[in-house]
């Protein structure tokens, strides 16, 4: 694959977003970037995200390269073969 797809768990669902091919500590790091500064009362971090990174939200049946548990905050490497 020439993109990286992260699939985001959290209480409003799952969400798939596909971007350009980074590694995990590249995406750690975007992450703990929104976390930090995203709008708790409305809860905007996917749109941020998107907006900040370049992700798109996604549709697909693939397998995501990595999962974002929110609830937690734990990222999990998930393609097998990559």
């Amino acid at each position: 694959y020439c993109m990286t797809i992260v699939e985001i768990e959290y209480y409003k669902g799952d969400i798939l977003l596909y971007g350009r091919k980074i590694d995990e500590s590249e995406l750690k790091s975007q992450i703990r970037e929104i976390e930090a500064c995203y709008d708790r009362d409305v809860d905007n971090f996917i749109e941020l995200f998107c907006i900040r990174f370049g992700w798109m939200i996604f549709e697909t049946e693939d397998i995501p390269d990595f999962i974002y548990d929110r609830d937690i905050g734990k990222l999990y490497y998930k393609r097998i073969g990559w």
